[in-house]
């Protein structure tokens, strides 16, 4: 007997993905249950803001400042975090005992602070967005030449439900002398597939998605946009170079001001058609190649809205579970 047709958008269906293998679960008739909403909106005023006077607040002096020259007056400073998730100084030997290992949370902790208090990501332009790309790009490149820091992390977490406990915008920086193991997931599934058949698995995902057109939420002269096929939450969306290149450190002048334009583009749909949600976008990129080839790795951008806490299925199999179809998805965000 001839297996019926499923049309998609209308029945669950499981998705495997390319590089992780990792399987989602695209169940549409859950998305009946909620409407998307907006994220919690978080008032902080600004003389009592921590970011907004930031020597007031006993932060450390920055350790980079760009000048809006519009004005005379700060655009954005890079600060080492109060409250720093590891400690500066040090590599720290790995204990055993037993079965167990640990070692000293050695690495650097920073902020990235927009001067702006009352602005978000969606509101900033074009050329703004790039100078952010630019502070990354710098603090990236001086924190790789540190001792034992072997990922550099750099991360964005857009209202309350990403995490964020500051309203006011700032971006994250952390350097480790580990690689997490999200990364190490991701990586050891790119390597597994170029030694298998020799290209780039990235490279193949964007080189499928830009003959089928039906991911595609944005593309310019040196980037692609795409609403992944196994995506990991509704409306998750991934920036990648064309050209490939395992480093985001490597990143033209001229392709800081092409991911600048994607994200504008991304940040203003996720604004005005989803009702401003909360969100986490973060760089994926190869660890510091001091010791091993990673060249067979594609970096990328990656910004997952977050809509309703995960429940049992989630949290008791692993299986992320959207209610959008991404190619659904990519209509939305790329339709103006």
């Amino acid at each position: 007997m001839a297996s019926k047709k499923i049309k998609i958008g209308t029945a669950s269906e499981l998705r495997q993905d390319p590089v992780f293998g990792d399987w989602i679960l695209l169940a549409p008739i859950r998305g009946r249950r909620h409407k998307f909403k907006g994220r919690i909106k978080t008032e902080l005023p600004k003389n009592r803001c921590p970011f907004d006077n930031l020597s007031k607040f006993g932060n450390l002096p920055p350790v980079l400042v760009y000048q809006n020259e519009a004005r005379s007056d700060w655009f954005l400073q890079v600060i080492p975090n109060k409250y720093p998730a590891v400690e500066h100084g040090g590599c720290g030997l790995i204990f055993k005992k037993g079965i167990y290992k640990s070692r000293r949370g050695a690495g650097f902790h920073e902020l990235v602070i927009l001067r702006d208090h009352d602005r978000y990501l969606a509101q900033y332009g074009v050329l703004e967005i790039k100078k952010i790309l630019m502070a990354y790009r710098d603090r990236y490149l001086s924190l790789a030449k540190e001792k034992c820091i072997e990922y550099i992390s750099i991360f964005h977490n857009h209202g309350k439900e990403s995490g964020s406990t500051v309203p006011h915008l700032h971006s994250q920086i952390l350097a480790l002398p580990i690689v997490p193991p999200d990364v190490s997931h991701s990586i050891n599934g790119s390597r597994k597939y170029f030694h298998e058949n020799r290209r780039c698995v990235h490279c193949q995902i964007i080189k499928q998605e830009l003959k089928e057109q039906k991911r595609v939420i944005y593309e310019n002269e040196d980037i692609v946009v795409i609403a992944p096929f196994a995506s990991k939450a509704d409306f998750e969306t991934r920036i990648f170079p064309k050209k490939h290149s395992a480093y985001f450190e490597n990143i033209t002048d001229k392709e800081l001001l092409s991911f600048a334009k994607a994200l504008k583009f991304v940040f203003s749909g996720l604004d005005t058609k989803l009702k401003d949600p909360a969100f986490n976008f973060f760089i994926h990129t190869a660890p510091i190649g001091k010791n091993h080839d990673f060249s067979h790795y594609h970096w990328h951008i990656e910004i997952l809205p977050k809509f309703e806490t995960g429940g049992g299925v989630e949290l008791g199999t692993g299986l992320s579970v959207i209610s959008v179809a991404p190619e659904e998805a990519a209509k939305t965000l790329k339709n103006k």
